[in-house]
């Protein structure tokens, strides 16, 4: 189930995403890394090298934290896709 939540708050992110003119480039930038990021780490079933352990998590966290107030509607697909990665492990 938590893949499928996942999955589903990605296809929300994407939609968001094309559908949102108000996003910086930075912003925007960011957002296409972590999701390209969090697919990865789905196909590859290593979520990320023992190095980096936590900077996926980290990144998003960061992500929510910057968007709060500008695009809570962004804010909360992000909480979503990091309470599934957390049921995942990842």
């Amino acid at each position: 189930m938590p893949r499928k939540q996942l999955h589903e708050a990605l296809e929300a992110l994407h939609e968001q995403l094309e559908s949102t003119k108000e996003l910086g480039a930075k912003e925007r930038e960011a957002l296409v890394e972590a999701m390209e990021d969090i697919r990865h780490a789905l196909s590859s079933g290593d979520p990320e090298p023992p190095s980096t352990e936590g900077a996926l998590s980290g990144r998003i966290y960061a992500l929510i934290e910057d968007l709060e107030s500008s695009h809570p509607k962004f804010a909360d697909i992000l909480r979503n896709v990091s309470e599934s990665l957390a049921n995942l492990g990842i």
